[in-house]
């Protein structure tokens, strides 16, 4: 088995201090007219609904019931009571959620309308704020990774509109003795514009400086009470799978021991029935695959004198040979579909 190896991490976002207000501000991009609410596909767990419900999905992060409201269409903060987190945890996820900044206009920078959304037990949080004519540091904008990567444009809706994020984001992988293997990643589309593109993040996010990272799992998806009433509706979250891994022994073939003479029948250019052709040529010791349209030679493993299969690829040639013994037909077997062809 191979040994894990920890992969470095930087304990802050590279190249910028954290909250530099002479960071650059994002270009201004005009978002699409787009319809909300957005309906969660099949396999959503629905934390808010389109109509504000759902505040049973939710408690204080102290445990005890959560204390927001429920009004006008729209789970609301009640300022000053704390955040909330979902009852249910999460690992990989993609997250949707819509929210309306509270109508603060005599506040300014980070104090109008803030709020967050946390992913992973309060561990990285995406930021909530009405940017709207308000400027604040780039990192702790509208769609900031906060306090790490601000988002590469502006697509922000006026403060009486309805905003909208889909988060993409894959948890950090540690090996079994805790060392970091892989940083977490988070992708943000604000207002159907890609804003935060696949980013690896360096360590939690929180406000003066990232933390480093500790190992830990999933966890719960929490909601920021900053002191403004801001709203939020049709938040879903769809869990993300590990691409599923080939069985132990998969694609390991029984490489058959052919004589020269069983190895140099076989090279030679074959015409396919659907035009084009076949070429099949010494690869060193053994043999390999060319053909016209791609690049490159594909190496072959002889499964017996009249059975061969592609290294690399699920495709298969069955061979057959004349009285004689010389090849007559292959018949390449590839994808459900079977390519015959001839010697030239």
């Amino acid at each position: 088995m191979a040994t894990e190896t920890a992969r470095p991490h930087a304990p802050a976002p590279p190249g910028w201090l954290q909250h530099d207000m002479d960071r650059p501000q994002p270009p201004r991009v005009e978002p699409a007219d787009g319809a909300l609410p957005v309906a969660p596909p099949s396999d959503a767990v629905v934390l808010i609904g389109p109509d504000g419900s759902g505040l049973g999905n939710w408690e204080a992060d102290s445990g005890d019931p959560a204390p927001w409201r429920v009004e006008d269409g729209a789970l609301v903060v009640e300022p000053g009571t704390g955040g909330i987190r979902s009852k249910e945890s999460f690992g990989d996820v993609q997250v949707h959620i819509e929210w309306k900044p509270a109508a603060e206009p005599e506040k300014d920078g980070q104090n109008r309308s803030n709020s967050g959304l946390f992913l992973a037990d309060g561990r990285y949080e995406v930021q909530i704020l009405d940017v709207w004519d308000n400027r604040t540091y780039a990192d702790g904008r509208a769609a900031a990774i906060y306090g790490q990567f601000p988002p590469l444009f502006d697509a922000t809706r006026p403060p009486d509109e309805w905003q909208a994020y889909d988060v993409y984001f894959r948890l950090p992988r540690f090996s079994d003795g805790g060392e970091l293997l892989e940083e977490a990643r988070m992708t943000v589309v604000h207002n159907g514009v890609l804003v935060q593109n696949n980013e690896v993040l360096p360590g939690t996010t929180i406000w003066l400086e990232s933390l480093p990272y500790e190992p830990h799992d999933g966890g719960r998806i929490g909601l920021q009470d900053h002191g403004s009433p801001t709203r939020f509706r049709n938040l879903w979250v769809r869990r993300i799978p590990e691409r599923e891994a080939p069985p132990a022994g998969y694609a390991r073939f029984d490489a058959a021991d052919l004589t020269d003479a069983e190895r140099d029948r076989l090279v030679g250019r074959y015409a396919r029935e659907e035009g084009g052709f076949f070429v099949i040529e010494r690869l060193g010791d053994g043999l390999g695959l060319s053909m016209p349209w791609r690049s490159g030679v594909l190496p072959i493993v002889p499964l017996s004198p009249t059975e061969l299969q592609l290294q690399n690829t699920a495709g298969r040639f069955d061979v057959t040979l004349d009285a004689a013994g010389a090849v007559s037909e292959i018949a390449f077997t590839m994808g459900g579909a079977t390519y015959r062809a001839t010697p030239e």
